[in-house]
């Protein structure tokens, strides 16, 4: 996620919520390894390659309810660790120093060479 956000997150930042991620991740390949396997061969002997298909899919599904949780759980930790220090970050756009963010240039502020 460091290298997504271009270097402006701090690793330090970044490492809970990709911590508790790759636990959440284990547990769906333990899952994965035991479930799917024997369900994408029932599916496809039962319903052909649109069982193959359906089952994929869950899987995919699967994924997401790996990954946003883990995003999820440390923006909340974080919103309730800023909340308990005083300090203003989370939703609200404002860094640790009440600073807001540089606003984007427009369109027609730039110079046409």
């Amino acid at each position: 996620m460091h290298f997504l956000l271009a270097g402006r997150v701090l690793w330090r930042r970044l490492i809970r919520a990709a911590m508790l991620t790759a636990l959440f991740w284990i547990g769906l390949e333990l899952f994965s390894s035991v479930y799917f396997a024997a369900a994408i061969i029932s599916d496809s002997r039962l319903y052909g390659t649109i069982g193959v298909v359906f089952t994929l899919l869950t899987w995919f599904i699967a994924i997401g309810a790996v990954i946003v949780p883990g995003a999820v759980a440390d923006a909340t930790w974080d919103q309730r660790k800023s909340r308990a220090g005083g300090t203003t970050t989370g939703s609200s756009g404002q860094g640790h120093d009440g600073s807001l963010p540089p606003a984007p240039a427009s369109r027609n502020s730039r110079r046409e060479l």
